[in-house]
């Protein structure tokens, strides 16, 4: 029933009402013709409270018609929010914990995008504790659960084919996020630019190098099955290599750690040192956890602000602070928040079958499967100083000032000012 048609069947019967009471005064009139002045007195008053009656009675009714048409509209809001859920549980599937920004800023990020835009929707939390095949279980359990979409980080983006072929096949749309896509049937890919972390973390290098001759490098690097790991330095080496070929920039070492985990830098980094005799000037890391690794080894041997860490990425609390006192050149983080709203605006778009709104997707991904590439939301990088610092991460909201100032960083610039 419409809002006006409510409207109408309230107020019939208070007009009809009016009507008939408006007609009290005649029938008196006609039916007691010589009555004396005390009777037409008391009519009168009798008339008075009847009328009073009225006007309270249709008071009344107002109050209670307006306060239907509130429930109405209130009910039509809870409907709108209703309509953005989607018609089953959402699940986000991430490859371990352990990896910083997963468990302090991904996973809460994207809890609180779902809960702002489709409160009803609920939100399974998976971790696969970097074991591919425990990622692909855990995917059918939710696709047998009735999972109405997914946000897949994965553990291994060249072995994730088997995810996205049964969800594909269930009808059930995969939003990749972070790690690449992999190949196979992707709705889309949130992430950020990666050729621009590299740039960016070079451009920075070859500014703050020390000023002898040549200046010898260590690359403690990421794992290179994961695609963005050659996107990143494409970028890098477009402003590096040149130094290399001229004798500025020596490399000393090189070496991958798988998984980007943290021992498996410290390990490359302890042979490093043996390898050199501790001749080394830098190290070149791709994110914080390897960049931690590296310190740890740096620590063995009494080498912790003497050899700097240049690149760096995710900013974690622990990055973070070794910018500030002085370990780390830099940091560089992805906009956390606003990767977790694309990345739930497009899952629940495309678990209801339609189209995002328009801008949201701005780019797109190579996946070696779709062709044109992936549809994506491609984010900028936020690049992190230890002069931009308050900017970046405080009032960004990744961490206070308190949170920073402790520690390695306690008695930097930053906190004793």
């Amino acid at each position: 029933m419409t809002v006006q048609r409510l409207a109408d069947a309230i107020r019939r019967p208070s007009v009809m009402r009016r009507h008939e009471r408006s007609s009290w005064p005649a029938r008196f009139t006609n039916v007691f013709p010589r009555r004396t002045l005390l009777r037409h007195q008391d009519v009168a008053n009798r008339h008075s409270a009847l009328e009073s009656q009225r006007q309270w009675g249709n008071e009344n009714m107002s109050i209670r018609f307006k306060a239907l048409l509130a429930g109405i509209a209130a009910a039509s809001t809870s409907m709108a929010a209703a309509a953005q859920d989607a018609k089953g549980p959402l699940y986000l599937l991430v490859p371990n914990v352990t990896t910083a920004r997963f468990a302090q800023f991904d996973i809460p990020n994207i809890t609180a995008a779902l809960k702002e835009k489709a409160p009803e929707t609920k939100l399974v939390v998976l971790n696969a504790n970097d074991d591919m095949q425990q990622q692909v279980s855990q995917a059918d359990a939710a696709l047998s659960s009735g999972a109405a979409g997914i946000i897949l980080v994965a553990v291994d983006p060249l072995r994730s084919a088997s995810i996205l072929a049964k969800a594909d096949a269930d009808n059930v749309p995969v939003v990749t996020y972070a790690h690449d896509p992999g190949q196979g049937p992707v709705a889309y890919h949130v992430s950020v630019p990666f050729s621009d972390i590299g740039e960016a973390q070079a451009k920075y290098l070859v500014e703050h190098l020390p000023e002898h001759r040549p200046v010898r490098l260590a690359y403690m690097l990421g794992d290179p099955k994961f695609a963005f790991y050659g996107e990143q330095m494409k970028g890098f080496d477009k402003h590096v290599e040149p130094l290399v070929k001229n004798g500025t920039i020596k490399i000393v070492c090189r070496a991958d750690a798988l998984l980007y985990q943290a021992a498996n830098a410290q390990k490359n980094m302890e042979q490093c040192l043996t390898q050199t005799n501790n001749e080394v000037d830098g190290v070149v890391v791709m994110n914080d956890d390897t960049g931690g690794g590296v310190i740890a080894a740096l620590t063995g041997q009494d080498l912790v602000g003497k050899v700097m860490l240049y690149g760096g990425y995710d900013a974690t609390l622990e990055g973070v602070q070794r910018v500030l006192a002085g370990w780390q050149e830099a940091d560089m983080s992805p906009p956390y928040k606003a990767m977790a709203n694309a990345a739930v605006e497009l899952v629940l778009a495309a678990a209801k079958g339609e189209k995002p709104r328009e801008g949201l997707v701005n780019g797109t991904w190579d996946n070696k499967f779709t062709k044109g590439g992936v549809p994506a939301r491609l984010e900028p990088n936020v690049f992190i100083s230890k002069d931009n610092v308050q900017k970046t991460v405080v009032d960004a909201g990744l961490y206070t000032k308190q949170q920073l100032c402790s520690g390695i960083a306690e008695k930097s610039d930053f906190c004793t000012k």
